[in-house]
């Protein structure tokens, strides 16, 4: 298989880009999307949660497009533990602000 038929195969997903070996990459937006969801579970993980649930808090307040989204290039440079942390912090105080219940 070419690279072009790869490239093909995987546009309806993601605009992915081949590495010179032929093998596709995750475009920006998957890796971006992949580390929203990663934060997203490690928070459950760490609140003894559902993920799903975890999900809707972030997304209540707005957590996931108005700040991991935003401050991407900065949090993924920094340890899961200090990511989660601040992910956790940053979200009881938005649900204190807004007045929301966890």
């Amino acid at each position: 298989m070419n690279t072009e038929t790869m490239t093909q195969m995987t546009k309806p997903l993601s605009e992915t880009y081949v590495w010179d070996d032929g093998y596709p990459r995750p475009s920006e937006n998957d890796r971006l999307y992949t580390f929203v969801c990663s934060c997203i579970e490690a928070a459950s993980i760490h609140e003894g949660c559902k993920a799903s649930d975890m999900f809707r808090r972030m997304n209540r307040v707005g957590l996931i497009h108005d700040y991991i989204i935003p401050c991407y290039d900065t949090l993924h440079t920094e340890s899961r533990e200090n990511v989660i942390a601040d992910i956790l912090e940053t979200l009881a105080f938005w649900e204190e602000k807004k007045g929301v219940n966890a």
